[in-house]
């Protein structure tokens, strides 16, 4: 039987934007997040283990625009192409311009165009201080409450760790250790460049890039 390809284990369709890529990854990670195996026959949490590296390994290849355009190619049969002379432009940038990934899951030496125009928008002040409140409050309503939010929640988002807490969310601008790139089940598959940070409690490790 064929194997599914990255789209298929997302169950998304190729032409899925950015964001619908993103929230099927999140999605599946929460189903699959190793506090569901408590309980389960050993056979059902090892395929779920499987399942979660697939998942993984999905959005590795399909959250940066250069991953994910030389991954249609190679779907379409189509050959790699080359790089154009004289700094010209690649098929894939003018189409990069418009993705919304985070600079940090970005190629290398690529930079964001609408970065330094976001930062500057006064509503970014507003979300920094929602962000403070939320901190604030989530350590105020202490480790009794059931609607904490497991360490998938935490993709895409600045974390930093402190002692006798764990990794808990900061927001972006302030002190942090990276941000939330994936969720896996071993240290050893963070991917190469990445800080792994254990999740107490969860039996899970968040690997971290570099928020900025």
């Amino acid at each position: 039987m064929r194997a599914a390809n990255h789209y298929e284990v997302l169950g998304v369709e190729p032409t899925a934007s950015a964001d619908e890529v993103r929230r099927a990854y999140l999605g599946r990670a929460r189903l699959l997040h190793p506090d569901r195996l408590h309980g389960l026959p050993p056979e059902r949490s090892a395929a779920m283990a499987r399942a979660m590296q697939d998942v993984n390994e999905a959005w590795r290849v399909l959250r940066a625009p250069a991953s994910r355009a030389a991954y249609d190619d190679r779907l379409a049969g189509r050959p790699p192409v080359a790089p154009r002379p004289n700094g010209a432009r690649s098929a894939w940038s003018a189409r990069d311009d418009l993705d919304p990934t985070p600079y940090y899951q970005r190629p290398e030496g690529m930079v964001d165009p609408g970065a330094s125009v976001v930062r500057s928008l006064p509503w970014i002040a507003a979300l920094v201080v929602l962000g403070a409140i939320f901190v604030f409050t989530a350590f105020a309503g202490g480790a009794g409450d059931d609607s904490r939010r497991t360490s998938s929640d935490l993709v895409g988002r600045c974390v930093q760790s402190q002692q006798g807490v764990g990794v808990v969310e900061v927001p972006c601008d302030s002190p942090n250790e990276g941000r939330v790139d994936l969720v896996v089940n071993r240290q050893s598959q963070c991917p190469d460049g990445a800080i792994a940070r254990s999740v107490p409690g969860e039996g899970t490790w968040v690997c971290l890039r570099p928020a900025s």
